[in-house]
């Protein structure tokens, strides 16, 4: 018991020869500054760091809208000109085509 009282004894001695450190009071600010710093140094190194998922989701759904207008344009094209073929088509065999030709 008494070594368990000796030990307990010296652990607060210990304790108490501990000096109380002196810290800047400005300290807080310091250290918060400068990782602020260090913060805006790191958003701004970033290339793409503007293009946010919001954006990300605004150019897909633009991409997206930009590709089914070009088939919607390619398919009708397509359309519009097999109707011109066939029409040509139909004026030739009936004689239907006026021509500039004056051998005719």
């Amino acid at each position: 018991m008494e070594q368990k009282d000796n030990t307990l004894e010296k652990q607060l001695e210990i304790l108490n020869a501990i000096e109380e450190v002196k810290v800047n009071h400005f300290f807080k600010h310091k250290v918060l500054q400068s990782i602020k710093q260090e913060q805006e140094i790191n958003e701004s190194s970033t290339l793409y760091a503007w293009f946010t998922p919001k954006l990300q989701w605004a150019v897909l759904a633009l991409v997206i809208c930009i590709n089914v207008s070009v088939f919607y344009y390619a398919f009708n094209a397509e359309e519009q000109t097999s109707n011109s073929n066939n029409i040509e088509g139909f004026a030739q065999e009936y004689n239907l085509q006026t021509s500039t030709s004056l051998l005719n």
